[in-house]
């Protein structure tokens, strides 16, 4: 079986069993996910841009996968920044740790954590992405509250999805989920096959927040 065959087979079968259980992908699957094909239709050099992700910057990924987007990041934030991946599997994290140190990364910390409990502080982060993670995650809200609560108020939220995911979500959707919890959608780029969405908190939520503090 192709390459590409595979990845369909695999796709449309975890979309079957997904509709009965949910779960996130398993830790075996990671492998599949970083390869050549999905290289050529979303690079991470181009979405890595997308999300402007400069030198210096303090940036979070959630759900880091075998590191296809983790490595360019990291290069881009350079030895000044901060970068930091969590993912809820540990064995997730124990491959991106060996992944790293084998292509001599070493501005990465690695976290254990819940999307739904992210361990930051407040108004932490300049840049928090994941790329086709929220689709598996079962309480968006929840999760994307979080989110909110550790981005810097001029900070940037990167949404990014690819088909064949089983859990792929639509444009609409995305941009839903994150205004019910005062993100607002400032940029866009890609097409069908792949997109990025980025959110900024938005006027009304920046002001909710200035009145709390």
């Amino acid at each position: 079986m192709s390459l590409v065959g595979f990845v369909v087979y695999f796709a449309v079968v975890e979309r079957i069993i997904k509709h009965f259980v949910h779960f996130p992908i398993p830790a075996f699957a990671a492998r599949f996910i970083d390869n050549p094909i999905r290289r050529q239709f979303q690079p991470p050099k181009k979405v890595v841009n997308w999300i402007d992700i400069k030198e210096g910057m303090c940036v979070l990924e959630i759900g880091p996968g075998p590191g296809t987007f983790t490595i360019e990041a990291a290069k881009r934030v350079g030895q000044q920044g901060k970068f930091f991946a969590i993912d809820i599997q540990a064995s997730i994290i124990s491959r991106l740790d060996l992944r790293l140190l084998e292509k001599g990364i070493e501005n990465v910390a690695t976290k254990v954590a819940s999307a739904y409990d992210l361990p930051f502080s407040d108004k932490t982060f300049d840049r928090v992405f994941m790329v086709a993670v929220l689709g598996e995650i079962a309480d968006k809200n929840k999760a994307l509250l979080e989110v909110k609560r550790v981005l810097k108020d001029d900070g940037l939220v990167a949404i990014g999805e690819l088909l064949p995911d089983p859990d792929y979500p639509l444009r609409k959707s995305v941009i839903g989920w994150c205004d019910n919890v005062g993100l607002e959608k400032v940029g866009a780029h890609g097409g069908v096959m792949h997109y990025l969405l980025l959110f900024g908190k938005s006027e009304s939520a920046l002001r909710n927040t200035a009145r709390l503090e």
